[in-house]
């Protein structure tokens, strides 16, 4: 007797089987995806030797910063690095290659790893937008950038300038007839930045020159203490999303500091789009007429313009999020330029000299910003500075889509091949090598590793070819996504210089050798004291007299 099979029976059937096969070519994609990574082109590449498929060679990075350098003198300009879970790196210093990466931001954005790192603590900003968003917030935030906006905001450079300056007098005082103090300058340094950043950003008074029991201060101070705490995990976790469900105690200081810096944050947007708003008076602004005191207000003016649509405008979220990124670009950065700086004059005191020299010359206390640029040697001062000290290592980017990149020199690979560009697959890396770049003898010449302030007045060479925004250094990268705050700080830089120069001798500390430790930025510590923190003292004594 035949036996009746249910059409629903038939139906359940064929739905499993079409899960069965809608699954198997899930795992098939994904074992497609994962194997691609060995078939990338970049395997022919040649490159130092993976230490590791887990980690490939990220430990001998963490563990050496100047590894990167080494790998560009014994493979050449244009070479692989083997990263985590078998995944190839291109990293390249040829001038022509970083030019292709750094105009096609389409295809070349910032890893997602690498947004979620930033994004932890800076909110959706300009550093981490990519594509129509990035170029709709950089639309409304050029005007707070232009050099009438720069010139607004000058004195502001000078009066934390002399602030500084007196403070250090004050340290200098306690220690009558002593003929110079140990002093870290780093520290005192940065806190002048932030107080910059706090009142030209987003008229803020940090205050924190003469007191650290501001609470924004302690919350960005706890935020980047914890951000240079378990690198290689916090790795780990921005690649896999189930690790950030484990809880840490850098977590809850993170979470403490964050939610500090949206509270105050959000109070200032607020109070900014009011203040703006009733000096408009319900008035159209052109965005072209729009110059404000600092730059957030700057920044909710070109927001609030009659010619930019609705839909053009920035969320208070957004705006919220550039605080953020005014801090950490404006001042962390800022701060380990100018601490290096003084670090090198310590150590070429000829050229410390020279520059004073130069320096004394000028009748004001507080020159404008056109006069200060005028001043040739301090400009060459601080190019020299920002090509041999830049604050910022590197950077990475991910093709999006298969590419061929083209080259200024050709690269022979394993294969004894030689060829004029590179091939990258999707899912591939590209590391923008800011220093190696900036410090290359290729480009630079055979003292590229000195620091010499007098090679600005002489012809560049190959130097000329690096596809920078500023003095042909890759120190605020170049293309669409170039430092848009370049201006700012390379002035808030010479501002300071000219004050503290003026002021101070600046000498090494006999016996002290100064490390490096990357975290987001370049900063210093001093080796065998690392219990002691980030740090970088110097022998300070105040100009004599007859100087």
């Amino acid at each position: 007797m035949p036996t009746h099979i249910p059409n629903n029976v038939w139906l359940s059937r064929e739905a499993l089987l079409l899960v069965g096969v809608v699954f198997a070519l899930y795992v098939l994609r994904n074992i497609w995806q994962f194997t691609a990574r060995f078939r990338s082109p970049l395997r022919l590449l040649p490159g130092p030797p993976r230490e590791s498929y887990l980690w490939g060679n990220l430990r001998s990075i963490l563990k050496d910063d100047a590894i990167t350098e080494k790998w560009t003198q014994q493979y050449g300009a244009t070479y692989k690095m083997p990263g985590l879970f078998a995944v190839y790196r291109l990293n390249t210093v040829d001038p022509r290659a970083v030019a292709h990466v750094l105009s096609h931001t389409e295809n070349y954005p910032k890893p997602v790893h690498l947004r979620t790192l930033l994004g932890a603590t800076l909110g959706q900003g300009l550093l981490i937008a990519e594509g129509e968003t990035h170029k709709r917030q950089r639309r409304i935030m050029n005007p707070s950038f232009s050099p009438g906006q720069i010139r607004e905001v000058t004195p502001i450079f000078f009066d934390t300038a002399n602030q500084l300056r007196d403070v250090l007098n004050a340290i200098l005082s306690k220690a009558p007839g002593v003929d110079g103090l140990e002093v870290d300058v780093y520290s005192w340094v940065g806190r002048a930045a932030l107080d910059i950043i706090g009142l030209a950003g987003f008229g803020y008074r940090f205050n924190a020159l003469y007191d650290e029991s501001n609470e924004l201060f302690r919350a960005f101070h706890d935020m980047f203490k914890a951000m240079g705490e378990a690198r290689i995990f916090g790795l780990l976790r921005n690649r896999f999303r189930i690790l950030r469900y484990i809880r840490t105690k850098r977590d809850r200081v993170m979470q403490a500091s964050l939610a500090t810096t949206n509270r105050i944050g959000m109070e200032l947007v607020r109070a900014k789009k009011e203040a703006v708003q009733q000096e408009m008076h319900t008035k159209d602004v052109e965005k072209s007429r729009i110059v404000g005191r600092d730059l957030l207000s700057a920044l909710i003016r070109a927001n609030m313009a009659a010619d930019l649509a609705p839909a053009h405008r920035m969320s208070d979220e957004e705006v919220l999020a550039q605080i953020s990124t005014f801090i950490v670009a404006g001042h962390e950065t800022t701060a380990s330029a100018l601490t290096w700086t003084l670090y090198s004059l310590a150590q070429n005191p000829e050229a410390q000299d020279k520059l004073r020299a130069e320096l004394s010359l000028v009748a004001e206390e507080a020159p404008s910003m056109d006069d200060l640029n005028a001043l040739s040697y301090l400009d060459m001062v601080v190019k020299e500075s920002l090509r041999f000290h830049s604050p910022v290592h590197g950077t990475l980017r991910i093709a999006t889509n298969d590419d061929e990149i083209p080259l200024s020199h050709p690269f022979v690979d394993v294969r004894g091949v030689s060829h004029n560009s590179v091939r990258v697959q999707a899912g591939d890396y590209v590391g923008i090598e800011i220093m190696v770049m900036n410090k290359s003898k290729e480009l630079w010449g055979e003292d590229a590793d000195k620091f010499r302030p007098e090679r600005w007045g002489e012809e560049l060479g190959a130097a000329s070819d690096i596809p920078g925004i500023f003095a042909h250094t890759l120190t605020f990268i170049g293309g669409p996504r170039a430092c848009i705050g370049y201006r700012f700080s390379i002035l808030e830089t010479k501002a300071l210089l000219f004050t503290l120069i003026r002021s101070f001798e600046f000498a090494p500390v006999p016996g002290k050798e100064i490390g490096l430790k990357n975290v987001i930025v370049a900063r210093p510590y001093v080796k065998g004291e690392e219990d002691t923190g980030l740090h970088l003292p110097m022998i300070v004594k105040r100009v004599s007299k007859a100087a």
